[in-house]
């Protein structure tokens, strides 16, 4: 490649042999010049030229040698070109040793500086082309570097998913091991809950036989309570666990009797002392923390607990009032009563049943159940003796006969059974059900 000028520094023995003023700037020059080879070196050395052209006798060999020694142990970045301005061309061995020491071309006096262009160009293109080369071969190295270090790096990162693969196939397999223990685990669980459940019910029917056996005045009590305590949750919309837990409190809300002695057990209610009162009303308590040791009968236990709760406060064992009493041990409490009043002997219609029933309205029982308990009665014990059936309450005329008492939502009692309406009743059942609604079914003697 050209230069639009050459930088030359010219070396020359004592005096100038040479005509330099063909190396000027108009013929593409820069020139520098020395006569001594120990400066010429340092200037070449401090700010190295593109040419250096040394014009010495080569049969001076002391001089000559000094200064190519000197020349070629001088360090460059890119060396520049040395070429020997010499009176004749040296033989072939003179030459090699001369190529040897650093010299690039030979001049031959007397020559043109186009022939220095020429030649100067000829070795710049080549050293170009070896710079070019040289920038090449490192970024070939630095190519091979990162080459090097991107292999050293996969095969790390090889051996390192090798080892998360061999982990992962560890974890998948302990997964796999954890799956199939679960499934066992699961398994028995599920075994272990169906014995628990065939236990818990050999116990419930134990303590039902037990108490069937040893306890029931009359046989099916528990049954029946059952029967009457579903139909009432169901009304009131009990969920299926909550209806489960009522129908095991009604079949076992006797169990605390077997605590109770058979002698207090076999005296007439009347007959009884105090303290032998006092310990018979506490049968529910009993039963209840016999109950509360097994988990599975918790529920139906607080149940039975505040069986004898009084709707008026006056009951056992915390003397609560109405609303205060657990829903479902109102309920139970009313299907106990209802199933206890209605053979007795003095019970001989049903009039004359839903009569004492509604005695304990208000004292004993909550007026709310009571609604219920009636309803339960006409539906399941009616007779042709005695038939009702079910009108809304725009359906009401004057002469027809309540069949059930009739109640408001609140507990509210508005007429008892077998009350003749008359227009002023029927308005004032109908002014209730504004405020306080009745329910949607009145039950009237057919």
């Amino acid at each position: 490649m050209d230069k639009e000028f050459i930088s030359l520094l010219y070396i020359y023995d004592s005096k100038i042999r040479e005509d330099l003023s063909k190396f000027s700037k108009l013929n593409g020059f820069i020139l520098k010049k020395s006569d001594d080879f120990q400066k010429g070196c340092d200037q070449a050395r401090l700010n190295p030229p593109d040419l250096i052209l040394i014009d010495s006798d080569i049969n001076q060999s002391q001089v000559f040698e000094k200064g190519i020694n000197k020349l070629s142990k001088i360090e460059f970045n890119f060396k520049p070109a040395v070429f020997l301005i010499l009176s004749q061309y040296p033989d072939s061995e003179k030459r090699l040793k001369l190529m040897h020491k650093g010299c690039d071309d030979f001049l031959i006096k007397p020559f043109l500086t186009e022939e220095v262009n020429i030649k100067f160009n000829l070795y710049h293109q080549i050293k170009y082309l070896n710079q070019k080369i040289l920038t090449q071969d490192r970024k070939l190295e630095k190519t091979f570097e990162y080459l090097n270090k991107f292999k050293n790096e996969l095969k790390i990162t090889k051996t390192e998913i090798f080892e998360e693969r061999t982990t992962l196939n560890n974890a998948l397999k302990q997964v796999n091991q954890m799956t199939h223990e679960r499934k066992r685990i699961k398994k028995e669980l599920k075994k272990s809950k169906k014995s628990l459940f065939d236990n818990m019910e050999g116990f419930f029917d134990l303590l039902s036989n037990l108490i069937q056996t040893r306890i029931e005045k009359n046989r099916g009590h528990g049954e029946r309570v059952a029967h009457i305590a579903h139909f009432i949750g169901k009304q009131l919309k009990f969920g299926e666990k909550k209806l489960e837990d009522l129908r095991k409190a009604a079949m076992l809300h006797e169990v605390g009797l077997l605590f109770v002695p058979q002698l207090i057990l076999q005296k007439p209610e009347g007959k009884r002392t105090d303290y032998e009162k006092d310990f018979f009303i506490q049968y529910p308590v009993k039963g209840a923390d016999l109950l509360s040791n097994c988990t599975q009968f918790d529920n139906s236990a607080q149940i039975i607990r505040h069986l004898n709760e009084n709707s008026d406060g006056t009951g056992s064992p915390q003397g609560l009032k109405r609303r205060y009493i657990p829903l479902s041990s109102r309920i139970l409490a009313g299907a106990d009563v209802f199933d206890t009043i209605k053979d007795e002997k003095d019970v001989s219609s049903m009039e004359r049943f839903l009569e004492k029933l509604e005695a304990f309205s208000g004292t004993r029982l909550d007026p709310a159940i009571m609604a219920w308990l009636e309803k339960y009665a006409v539906l399941h014990m009616g007779s042709d003796s005695y038939r009702v059936k079910g009108v809304g309450i725009h359906q009401l005329e004057p002469g027809m006969t309540l069949g059930t008492a009739l109640f408001t939502n609140t507990g509210t009692k508005l007429f008892c059974v077998n009350t003749l309406l008359t227009r002023d009743a029927i308005d004032k059942i109908k002014k209730y059900n504004r405020e306080y609604p009745v329910d949607e079914t009145v039950y009237i003697r057919a």
